[in-house]
């Protein structure tokens, strides 16, 4: 009868006792900080339905061979988590008591737990992407097996693999400074779990680098690219676009030991745009590199080059040389000719359109006309345009008689617009060039080649010189400049008129012997005093200094004495005088 009164007794305290406590504390997760020894204690709590808790205690040892030691106690019930310092970063293990239960005598005891060093299972990337709107890098992977995954850290693989993203998800893409299409870009991944135990780092896997090279030349553009770094490629695929259509035409497709591909386009001035795409080999699986454009921008000939003018002036020949503007023009090969002679490349210039200046030092433009033309190169050495070829003109003048001179000249019709007329020109003075005031003797039209003058020499002019100038038709909207071309000018120079004194008083006023008269070259010419028995009583070389009736430094006697003398007019001609001149004392 006791037993059974004992067993009801002990039937009703437990009952009491599970409806006052349901359940008991039930540990949860022990993480340990091992850089500061904190560790973070996370359970779930008891529930009191009797409010009977007074305290809660933290027990823990660092060993399984010690005791547990108290560490701290609480009494804010609300509380399922604490964090304090331990005195190491041994292998602790931990449990909680609850007191008072119900009955105000038993207290509550948690399971045993000790720090969670296990870290998650690795995680590997499945591929690194170049996104083909942002040209940023998507990465993706697989969920982490691991019960206990937090997120995954991502790091850029340099020298000290850079953390640039802490993210719960299983894709990320990367808009920080980092550039796929400037170079690949190197990535790895590692999950942690709620106590950021971290897994391995993962592989390296690297972006596709794609660049391209054009030759217009040869109408291609090469494709070169870095391999995919992660896992082994099945092959690459290479996609194009052009102007603003859709990545949907497949160029081409190679295996993967070879980076590079020639795309040979159709037509220049569209912009064709390329990526690759690699495949990793025996899963659905790809990568998809930078995007590349290359604007293959249209040849546009170089047309209506002409050689404005080719001009003497001052003995050297000025040239103007026009091309079209806005095209593909890359260079000026201009073609000489001396005379009859063929031509020969005089210069290769540099030159992108426009009105092109050129001097020619190199001439003899008395004796000789010259020819020019030029021809217009652009990309791959390829002749645009060649202009028409200009002739200098190649003036002569022969004096028939004084007063009667005979003018011929090479006809100018080169200008683009042809010549329209002619004008006869007239100086005393071989230097005038285009700037200087000429006068024109006569209007002539464009086929006359030749005319006579019956200029006279004025009492000191030395010197009549001519040249022809040969003027361009009128602007039109195709050709709006208008140019001239000047001959060489050439010049006759008068006979020398000569006068000798047939006498002279060494005593007197004349009492000088020389030649005297216009037009004389002094310097070259000269003259000899004889007496009457053949003897040379005076010699010059320059008849400016003249004969004072003295021989070795004496006065002659009063005689006639014989002069012979040589005259070198200042146009190259020669005269010989001979004759008698009378001394008297």
């Amino acid at each position: 009868m006791k037993s059974k009164l004992f067993i009801l007794i002990l039937s009703v305290f437990w009952a009491h006792l599970v409806s006052a406590v349901e359940t008991r504390p039930k540990m949860r997760r022990a993480c340990l900080n091992r850089l500061d020894s904190t560790l973070d204690l996370l359970w779930f709590k008891p529930t009191d339905n009797c409010n009977s808790f007074t305290s809660f205690s933290l027990y823990g040892r660092d060993d399984i061979l010690s005791t547990f030691n108290f560490l701290g106690s609480y009494n804010n019930f609300s509380l399922d988590n604490i964090s304090i310092k331990l005195k190491n970063l041994k292998d602790w293990e931990f449990y909680l008591v609850y007191n008072k239960a119900c009955n105000g005598v038993d207290s509550v005891f948690s399971d045993t737990i000790t720090i969670d060093n296990t870290a998650p299972f690795d995680s590997q990337l499945d591929s690194v992407s170049v996104d083909l709107t942002s040209q940023k890098s998507n990465l993706g992977w697989s969920n982490n097996p691991s019960k206990d995954i937090k997120g995954y850290y991502i790091y850029h693989v340099t020298g000290n693999n850079d953390t640039i993203g802490d993210i719960v998800n299983t894709s990320f893409q990367d808009i920080g400074p980092r550039d796929p299409s400037v170079n690949a870009v190197s990535y790895s991944i590692a999950a942690y779990d709620s106590c950021r135990n971290l897994s391995l780092i993962s592989l390296r896997h690297s972006t596709i680098h794609l660049q391209a090279a054009y030759d217009q030349c040869q109408k291609s553009i090469s494709l070169t690219w870095s391999r995919y770094v992660g896992w082994a490629e099945q092959e690459y695929q290479i996609y194009m676009k052009s102007g603003t259509g859709n990545y949907k035409l497949l160029v081409g497709s190679v295996n993967p030991a070879i980076s590079q591909f020639t795309y040979n386009f159709p037509v220049f001035g569209e912009t064709y745009c390329f990526y690759v795409r690699a495949f990793k080999s025996g899963a659905n699986i790809s990568s998809s590199s930078n995007i590349v454009c290359v604007n293959t921008n249209t040849i546009t000939a170089a047309a209506n080059s002409y050689v404005a003018k080719a001009s003497v002036q001052r003995g050297i020949i000025e040239l103007t040389l026009v091309t079209e503007t806005s095209t593909s023009l890359q260079k000026v090969n201009v073609y000489k000719a001396e005379g009859n002679d063929p031509f020969q490349l005089w210069q290769s210039l540099n030159h992108t359109g426009g009105t092109l200046e050129l001097i020619d030092n190199n001439v003899n433009v008395q004796t000789k006309s010259y020819s020019y033309y030029f021809t217009t190169e652009g990309p791959c050495n390829l002749i645009f345009d060649t202009s028409q070829t200009a002739k200098t003109i190649l003036l002569s003048v022969s004096m028939l008689s004084p007063g009667n001179q005979q003018i011929n000249w090479s006809l100018y019709s080169d200008f683009i617009k042809f010549t329209q007329s002619q004008e006869l020109l007239l100086s005393d003075n071989e230097n005038y060039d285009k700037s200087s005031t000429w006068n024109v003797l006569n209007a002539l039209n464009n086929s006359t080649k030749f005319a006579n003058d019956n200029t006279v020499f004025g009492v000191n002019q030395e010197k009549i010189c001519y040249a022809v100038r040969a003027l361009e038709n009128a602007p039109t909207p195709s050709y709006p400049r208008r140019d001239t071309s000047y001959s060489n000018i050439q010049c006759i120079t008068a006979d020398p008129i000569v006068f000798f004194p047939n006498a002279i008083q060494l005593n007197g006023y004349n009492n000088t012997f020389f030649p005297k008269g216009t037009f004389i070259d002094t310097a070259a010419s000269s003259f000899i005093i004889y007496n009457r028995w053949g003897q040379i009583v005076f010699e010059t070389h320059n008849i400016e200094k003249a004969w004072d009736g003295k021989e070795n430094g004496e006065f002659v006697q009063s005689d006639v004495y014989l002069y012979r003398a040589t005259i070198v007019g200042l146009n190259g001609k020669v005269l010989y005088f001979d004759g008698t001149i009378t001394v008297l004392k």
